[in-house]
C-alpha cells in the first residue's frame, strides 16, 4: 500500500538516551529515502517544540520541507511547515505547572528524579527523568517506573485536570485528554490525509493512543518498544510491523519494509 505520511516519536524510536547524535545512519538514510518518495515525515513527540524544529531540520539535509511536512507536539499543538499558524489543542496552564510542580516537591514525589532540562521552555506539559539520563546517557528504568507508579495515582487524585504517562525516558505530566491521538486526528483533518493512510512509528505508552487512532482507522503500526504487554496491543492491529531489532535501528529496517511494500 501506498501510505501518505510517517508519523514518527523521537525518544526510544530514533534516538536513544536523549542524544540527537545517537540516530543511526541507516535511519537517516531511511528518511532521506521515504521524503525522497514525497512521503512527508513528520515528528510526534513530547519534545519541546523548539527541539522538535532543529531535529527534523537536520533529517532533510538542506532540502527544504515537504508539503503536510511538520511537527506534532504532543501536549498541544500541530505545526506544519507550510504555515505560521500553531494548531492549539490545548494543555497546562503555566499556574497550574507551578502548583503541579511545588505539591511534587513539598511531597517528596520527584526527590529522586531531575526536572527535563527544557521544562522551562515548554508551554504546555511538566517531565522528570532519571538522574542517570542526565549525567550518564542512560535511563534508571527501575527507579523512573517506581516512581511513576507512585505519582500518577497521586496526581491525578490531586489534580483532576491531567494526566500522567511514562515514556522510554521521562514521566510526562499533561492537561487530561491531550495526548498524541489529538494531534494525529488534527494532523489528518489540516492535510487531508486519512488515518488509513498513515504510519505511526513508536516505542513506549504515551505512543499507544497515536497507535489506536491509526491502527483502528487500518492505517499502519510499527512498535520498537521492549514491553511486551505493548507489543500485544500492536499485533492485535489489521496491520503492524515489529521488527527483530528494537529502537532506533528497528525504525530504520521499519522504513525499509515500508519503502519496499509501497
Amino acid at each position: 500500500m501506498a501510505y501518505k505520511a510517517i508519523l514518527a516519536d523521537i525518544d526510544g524510536t530514533m534516538i536513544e538516551v536523549g542524544d540527537f547524535r545517537t540516530i543511526p545512519m541507516s535511519l537517516e538514510l531511511g528518511v532521506y529515502k521515504i521524503r525522497k518518495q514525497g512521503i512527508p515525515f513528520n515528528l510526534a513527540s513530547g519534545r519541546a517544540y523548539f527541539e522538535q524544529e532543529m531535529f527534523h531540520e537536520s533529517l532533510r539535509f538542506g532540502i527544504e520541507p515537504l508539503s503536510n511536512e511538520g511537527i506534532l507536539y504532543e501536549a498541544s499543538c500541530v505545526k506544519l511547515f507550510e504555515s505560521d499558524v500553531h494548531h492549539q489543542l490545548g494543555g497546562l496552564t503555566r499556574e497550574q505547572r507551578e502548583s503541579i510542580n511545588v505539591f511534587l516537591n513539598e511531597n517528596g514525589l520527584v526527590q529522586e528524579m531531575a526536572p527535563q532540562v527544557n521544562n522551562d521552555r515548554y508551554e504546555t506539559t511538566v517531565g522528570y527523568v532519571t538522574p542517570t539520563f542526565i549525567f550518564e546517557g542512560k535511563t534508571d528504568t527501575t527507579l523512573l517506573e517506581r516512581t511513576f507508579n507512585v505519582v500518577k495515582p497521586v496526581l491525578e487524585s490531586q489534580f483532576n485536570f491531567l494526566e500522567v504517562v511514562m515514556t522510554a525516558d521521562a514521566i510526562d505530566i499533561n492537561a487530561k485528554g491531550v495526548t498524541k491521538a489529538k494531534p494525529t486526528v488534527k494532523y489528518s483533518q489540516l492535510t487531508g490525509i486519512a488515518l488509513s493512510d498513515m504510519v505511526a512509528i513508536g516505542d513506549s505508552g504515551n505512543d499507544m493512543v497515536m497507535f489506536q487512532v491509526v491502527g483502528d482507522a487500518g492505517g499502519f503500526v510499527v512498535y520498537v518498544g521492549k514491553r511486551e504487554d505493548q507489543e500485544a496491543i500492536v499485533r492485535g492491529y489489521p496491520h503492524h510491523f515489529v521488527p527483530e531489532t528494537r529502537g532506533p535501528v528497528g525504525t530504520a529496517k521499519a522504513l525499509e519494509y515500508v519503502l519496499a511494500n509501497m
